[in-house]
């Protein structure tokens, strides 16, 4: 393949990606960026004009995005954690951060790389890749928020042998509310075949009609 047409290829397989990506020199400078990170800022609130190529990534405040709410850029933490991957004292990093804009929460996924084209180990800058993970972290608090809405069960449960209430202190409750207090569940209900005949006897026949139509021979 020629290196042009390879080239053109690499270009645009960078940019149909399904995530934002950023390259800065070792300085902190904003050197390139895809077309999915403009996407991505833009949804969030960012203007569409706000100039992300020759701008320093230290430099970059909150207040630079309008309406919306990078929070993360006030942390310390996030910072310091790209300059020590620039710097060569961290080999990578990876970290969360919301983005909150119009009463809503968006949630990226941010990976640093240094960015290396030789090998002398020199850093020529890092990468970092944008992934939005909003789908993902509402799960994963749904399922915190159902986890802590649950009661441990004890390992062995008093239940009636007749009535199928559990013992509580000084009262039985019904199996069904026992559980249903203490675990993210909800019971329906039907009848099963043996107790429709026992306690339907008229209407049993209809459960053992062949419902082919079928006799044995």
């Amino acid at each position: 393949m020629p290196y042009d047409t390879m080239s053109t290829a690499w270009n645009y397989a960078v940019h149909a990606l399904n995530r934002g990506l950023m390259i800065i020199t070792p300085d902190g400078m904003i050197d390139k960026i895809n077309d999915p990170l403009v996407t991505m800022s833009v949804r969030y609130g960012v203007s569409p004009e706000f100039q992300w190529q020759g701008a320093s990534f230290f430099d970059i405040m909150p207040w630079c995005f309008g309406e919306v709410d990078f929070g993360c850029l006030d942390g310390e933490h996030y910072l310091s954690s790209v300059r020590a991957v620039l710097e060569g004292s961290q080999p990578d990093c990876v970290l969360e951060y919301s983005v909150s804009r119009n009463r809503k929460v968006f949630w990226v996924l941010c990976e640093v790389q240094p960015l290396s084209v030789s090998s002398d180990n020199f850093i020529h800058g890092a990468i970092l890749s944008f992934t939005d993970i909003t789908k993902y972290k509402q799960r994963q608090i749904l399922l915190e928020q159902t986890i802590a809405r649950s009661l441990p069960l004890p390992e062995h449960i008093p239940i009636c042998a007749v009535c199928k209430h559990v013992s509580q202190e000084e009262t039985w409750e019904p199996v069904e509310s026992y559980l249903e207090s203490r675990l993210p569940i909800e019971f329906t209900h039907d009848i099963c075949p043996e107790c429709i005949r026992r306690l339907y006897p008229k209407y049993s026949s209809a459960l053992d009609d062949d419902p082919t139509g079928e006799t044995e021979e």
